[in-house]
């Protein structure tokens, strides 16, 4: 004896369902796969930790640290060698600043693919917390990084 009521998917059901997935499929599937948005994004919130990490270092440490831009990346050191962890003035940042989170012996970055220029090769924190010039840096041309001078105040300026 047969149910009047049987359930299933009719034909014209399955072809909508198929022709959705399709839909989404050349939309948004593309989105997933693009990793340069997300490269982007994870490298300037580095670089923006990195340079608010060296100003913080500077204040809490009472030395000064700087922050180098060179060939699309970044590095902080700070004053003096290895063998000695005091301040001993001078201009010479050779000692590099390890990174706090990974232990890593240098705090640097860069990511491939993906530029930073900045309106100052290198800049310096004091121990008060300020730069040493104002500094703009800017990733992939879209993304920018502002650090005032007079009060060291490290922030996302992008428009």
């Amino acid at each position: 004896m047969l149910n009047s009521k049987e359930t299933g998917v009719t034909l014209v059901e399955l072809v909508m369902v198929i022709i959705m997935l399709g839909i989404l499929s050349a939309t948004a599937l593309p989105k997933f796969f693009e990793t340069n948005t997300f490269a982007e994004r994870a490298f300037f919130a580095d670089t923006l930790s990195a340079i608010r990490f060296a100003q913080k270092l500077a204040v809490a440490t009472g030395c000064n640290v700087q922050v180098s831009i060179a060939s699309n990346s970044y590095s902080l050191n700070r004053q003096g060698d290895s063998s000695s962890l005091s301040c001993p003035g001078g201009s010479t940042y050779t000692l590099a600043v390890p990174r706090p989170s990974s232990g890593a012996s240098s705090y640097t970055g860069s990511e491939s693919g993906i530029t930073l220029t900045s309106s100052a090769s290198s800049f310096v924190f004091d121990p008060v917390g300020s730069s040493s010039a104002d500094v703009t840096l800017t990733v992939n041309g879209a993304k920018t990084i502002s650090v005032i001078a007079k009060t060291g105040f490290v922030y996302d300026s992008t428009p």
